[in-house]
């Protein structure tokens, strides 16, 4: 069956309802295709029931892909672009959504992308009023997820509206300013920008030029160079709008404020025309940071400086990371409203399309694609890629798992040949350092592995298996296969045949200041590997990534968001993506992606309240003492203050222990003290075969968790916080609390057993070691200590069986399916329900790796030999009184914020100037 034949009919029956403009359902669909199944056999010999039904299942497949309009705050302003929609010849938009179809959007996300932007182009302003206007807006999307799509659409509608000039700031980086100079010629403006500057028609028109060439933008920045002030064009002579992709360089908006002022100004205090200026990562290098007493930061006085040279200017910034640009002390609202890029007119907070692979289908606790993670062990990785490395130092050697990745990378590709995906571009990330010497001496570390594994191939990949595996890397290939590929649909033998035709073409480039020209996606499908740091950081796009490597040691939410760039869409071959991390790493992307789920909801939450931008005082969660929310001169007047977090119905625990022995005989006294003060209320618990006690006293359930020494490294487990909400809180809900024991198959705690009449068996766990052996992570990667069904202790049967009954009915999972089983925080749904503390008592054991870190397990193993740890867990049921039901969590009230925090990145991939 050819593939690509198939997706041409497809296209057919996509751009067929897209120009019908409704929705169609399946059985329409059916008719569709039944009816043009004529015009599939003429022009692309498709003709057996076979393949027609697989046009069928694509384009099923596709329409099921959905977008929601999203969340967003806005103030009073004029509608006026809906209103004249219909008189307007949108010949921009108009080919831009036929170009989407024809790139692979799914009709439903570019029908309902037409309805946002709609929404956007009206925020803007209108460029043919007599009235004077300065607009400022912001839209927030995800890493990875067709931010450039949105404001690409933007531009059109904005230039179908009059728009006369349209700046578009990118990064800090050429490398960026490139690429998005390129996306923009085929989204945009239709043509070569090189090509349309020299006058050159040959081979001149790309992507909507193809579609329409009758309407084109006046380009004054190419693919090859920045804006340069021997620009002849004035803005009154051009006849078309006005287009410049333009780095956030200082230099560079000098140079275009000085060309606005000395050509298009004309003794007038301001040009008489109208501004859209779009400003990519919105949250980089953008906005002011200096101190209040001092003048503007030199790139934000730029900034604002072409915006006030407009009659009518509308600024709109786009972001993934928020938190530097949104996050206002209300004592400074008239200041921040008066301040030149604030978004005081509008917040959009964009959804992505049902189809994108985000942080929280990566890392949250039901994530659907978890299983691309892969570990990376520190010691490995600072044995030979230190990030103590300084810019004299060099790197001799790649640690085996990055080398791993790697041939993870080439059996991916062998698959994708097989599966048909010929003609995509296929890449690898290494982004483990900020260095650019760093990154020149891993490119030729790696060019080296890959040439020896192409070698290995060419010499013994046809041979049988017996001879073939002599060879290492043969055997290494092999060794993969069966651990992560066997499940495919291709057997090894059919990998072999392939591997060379598959690996021969991969590539490998430093992606950094001082490499302006790799990372060149225009040519026939690349299978390249890139190699870097800053770079591939922001906004930088990896077509077809596949492998991510990724160490850094940057505390930062929006840092940590940028760099990942294994977010997006990954249709087709979404089963063969990895991202290799470190155990630390991800359990920071697991927090940030909370504080940023959290920040979303709360949009929607004020949107639904009626509130404006300048009321969007947004409080970040910052719960995680070692992140920072962004770089310190981004938050220049941020106050440290306290955030009221809910703990209704939420369960929390203690995965993390410290390996300090006196620590664990002191948790050992405090449970000792807690029976020996409720030894009458001792229970055993028949459905769950769990012993515990009932009715406890909440005094006696404070008192215990201030004496319980935890690690300051459980963030969600505050005990000061949650301690105090105990006593704090006004209802009943909290007065009487239940404890239960958790028991597993361990070993028997005997002391308790003797004295006071209970059997408590240790669970089993895994472990991790951190922080030089002085904390034990409890199950490893995964850092949870409890299981679903802990929750269970004093329901009965039938309280448990009503409560299945109601939610398997009622709710569904995050993927919209009918949950088919409960969570821990479901069993605090029951009416009545008691507060829970659970105490656990661990037996370590070891991973059946048999790998260096079990040296160090082992001792604590042997510490521990006869005394198990202590763990702890607090359930809450669903509370009523509303003043006092939060516990206190500590928060960021941001009120000035901006710029880029060079100390993170290191000097040598920093902004680049001309």
């Amino acid at each position: 069956m050819n593939s690509n034949k198939i997706d041409r009919c497809k296209d057919q029956v996509t751009m067929y309802i897209l120009n019908s403009d409704k929705t169609f359902n399946d059985i329409e669909i059916d008719q569709i295709i039944d009816t043009m199944t004529p015009i599939f056999k003429s022009l692309f010999e498709v003709n057996s029931k076979e393949e027609i039904d697989e046009v069928r299942k694509r384009v099923k497949a596709d329409c099921s892909i959905k977008m929601s309009e999203g969340a967003h705050l806005h103030t009073q302003y004029k509608r006026w672009f809906l209103d004249r929609k219909a008189d307007l010849d949108m010949k921009y938009w108009n080919r831009y959504k036929k170009y989407l179809v024809n790139k692979g959007f799914s009709v439903n996300v570019v029908n309902e992308m037409d309805d946002i932007l709609d929404i956007l182009t009206d925020y803007l302003g209108d460029p043919n009023s007599s009235e004077k206007f300065q607009r400022r807006g912001l839209v927030i999307g995800d890493v990875q997820s067709g931010k450039t799509s949105n404001y690409t659409g933007l531009m059109c509608k904005a230039a179908d509206a009059g728009y006369k000039v349209i700046i578009l700031l990118t990064g800090t980086i050429e490398k960026l300013r490139r690429q998005t100079q390129g996306r923009i010629d085929e989204g945009f403006v239709g043509m070569k920008s090189l090509k349309q500057i020299n006058n050159d028609n040959e081979d001149a028109y790309v992507g909507v030029g193809k579609i329409d060439s009758s309407v084109n933008p006046i380009v004054l920045t190419t693919t090859q160079s920045d804006f340069k002030t021997n620009t002849i064009m004035t803005i009154e002579s051009a006849g078309n709008s006005l287009l410049f992709v333009i780095k956030k360089n200082v230099s560079t908006l000098k140079k275009l404020n000085k060309w606005l002022k000395d050509y298009n100004l004309n003794g007038k205090e301001k040009i008489d025309n109208s501004l859209l200026m779009i400003d990519d990562e919105s949250d980089n290098a953008s906005i002011n940071t200096n101190r209040k007493e001092k003048d503007p930061t030199a790139t934000n006085k730029q900034i604002r400086e072409t915006l006030n040279l407009f009659t009518k200017a509308s600024y709109v910034g786009f972001t993934a990371t928020p938190f530097a640009n949104i996050f206002i002390d209300p004592d400074l609202d008239k200041e921040m409203e008066q301040e030149d890029i604030f978004p005081k007119d509008y917040i959009y907070c964009l959804d992505a399309p049902s189809n994108y692979i985000g942080a929280r289908d990566i890392f949250s606790d039901d994530a659907k694609y978890s299983y691309m993670l892969k570990t990376i062990e520190v010691e490995e990785l600072e044995d030979t890629i230190s990030t103590k490395l300084k810019k004299e130092d060099y790197v001799y050697e790649i640690p085996e798992s990055m080398k791993k990745a790697i041939r993870h990378f080439m059996i991916g590709n062998v698959i994708r040949d097989l599966r048909g995906q010929t003609k995509q571009h296929r890449s690898m990330m290494i982004n483990v350092n900020v260095l650019t010497n760093v990154h020149i001496g891993i490119e030729v570390l790696v060019k080296n592995y890959v040439k020896e594994v192409q070698n290995s191939v060419r010499v013994y990949g046809k041979l049988d298996d017996q001879i073939a595996l002599e060879d290492k890397n043969i055997k290494n290939l092999f060794d993969l296969y069966y651990e992560e590929f066997m499940e495919k649909e291709f057997s090894w033998n059919e990998i072999k045949e392939n591997l060379l035709k598959a690996i021969e073409p991969i590539r490998v480039e430093a992606v950094n200041r001082i490499r302006k020209n790799s990372l060149n996606y225009e040519d026939s499908p690349q299978r390249i590997i890139a190699v870097g740091g800053f770079s591939l950081s922001r906004g930088i796009t990896l077509e077809g990534l596949m492998t991510s490597y990724m160490y850094g040691n940057t505390r930062m939410y929006d840092t940590l968001m940028q760099k990942g760039r294994w977010f997006g869409y990954r249709k087709g071959y979404e089963d063969l993506c990895t991202v290799w991390m470190t155990e630390q790493s991800r359990e920071w992307y697991e927090r940030i992606t909370e504080a940023t789920d959290e920040l979303r909801k709360t949009i929607k939450k004020m949107q639904d309240e009626g509130a404006k931008p300048i009321d969007f005082g947004l409080m970040v969660r910052c719960d995680v003492d070692s992140l920072e929310i962004t770089a310190r001169n981004k938050m220049r007047t941020a106050k440290s203050i306290e955030r009221n977090i809910s703990l209704s119905q939420e369960v929390v625990e203690t995965s993390i222990i410290k390996s300090n022995m006196n620590t664990s005989i002191s948790n050992h006294k405090t449970v000792e003290v807690l029976l020996k003060n409720n030894k009458d209320k001792i229970f055993y618990d028949k459905y769950t075969n769990k012993y515990g006690l009932i009715k406890i006293k909440k005094e006696d359930i404070v008192t215990f968790i201030e004496n319980f020494e935890i690690s300051e490294m459980n963030y969600q487990f505050n005990s000061k916080g949650i301690s105090e909400f105990i006593k704090k809180y006004a209802g009943v809900e909290l007065d009487l609390w239940d404890v239960v024991f958790i028991s597993g198959s361990g070993k028997c705690e005997e002391e308790f057993k003797s004295e006071f009449g209970i059997e408590i068996k240790d669970i089993k766990r895994k472990f991790s070691l951190e922080n030089e052996e002085k904390l034990i992570r409890i199950s490893g990667s995964k850092s949870r200590l409890g299981s679903q069904t802990d929750t269970i202790f004093g329901l009965s049967e039938k309280d448990v069986e009503k409560l299945e009954d109601y939610i398997y009915k009622t709710e569904v999972d995050r993927f919209g399916n009918p949950k088919t089983k409960l969570t821990e925080k479901d069993y605090f749904k029951v009416k009545g329900r008691r507060p829970l503390l659970m105490i656990y008592y661990i037996e370590l054991t070891l991973d059946n790796n048999n790998n260096i870190e079990n040296i160090s397990k082992n001792k604590i193993l042997n510490k521990y030999n006869n005394m198990p740890l202590i763990g702890i867990g607090v359930g809450i049921p669903k509370l009523v009184n509303e003043e006092t039901k939060y516990a206190k969590y500590k928060i960021n009230l941001i009120a000035q914020k901006n710029g880029i925090d060079q100390e993170v990145y290191g000097q040598e991939d920093e902004e680049e100037d001309e």
